[in-house]
């Protein structure tokens, strides 16, 4: 099951969320004179996330010992990036009013599974064992 959820991660890191930012700027770049200055600083943060995403991905997959630390960030980026994107954007969205809260919930619950689930299945535990001791 471990090996399962470590795939499917891997699989959103990689390949989910840098299609997720490939749609986005696909969506913007043609409409990018009229939006201003913030999307394009929007785009970058994004672009950042959805590399930083990749690479954790990647890391992950070929069991990188930075693997898991880099995830971490990774996953916590995404899950900032989607909840700004939820609230505040330049890019356009198919969000209906009013489904923000709950989406945000999501997105926070989705980023807190996979840093748990990173924390159980990483060395963290033996690290903090062997500094406490």
């Amino acid at each position: 099951m471990v090996r399962l959820l470590r795939w499917l991660l891997c699989v959103v890191l990689f390949i989910w969320q840098p299609m997720n930012f490939a749609v986005s700027v696909s969506q913007t770049l043609p409409t990018m004179s009229f939006r201003g200055p913030l999307t394009v600083l929007e785009l970058i943060v994004h672009g950042l996330a959805a590399a930083l995403s990749a690479a954790a991905g990647w890391a992950l997959w070929h069991s990188r010992p930075h693997g898991p630390n880099l995830a971490i960030l990774a996953v916590s980026a995404m899950a900032a990036v989607s909840v700004q994107s939820l609230y505040w954007s330049t890019l356009p969205s198919q969000t209906q009013p009013g489904t923000e809260l709950p989406l945000a919930l999501f997105a926070s619950a989705h980023g807190v599974f996979w840093i748990g689930f990173l924390y159980k299945t990483s060395d963290y535990q033996d690290d903090l064992s062997n500094h406490v001791a």
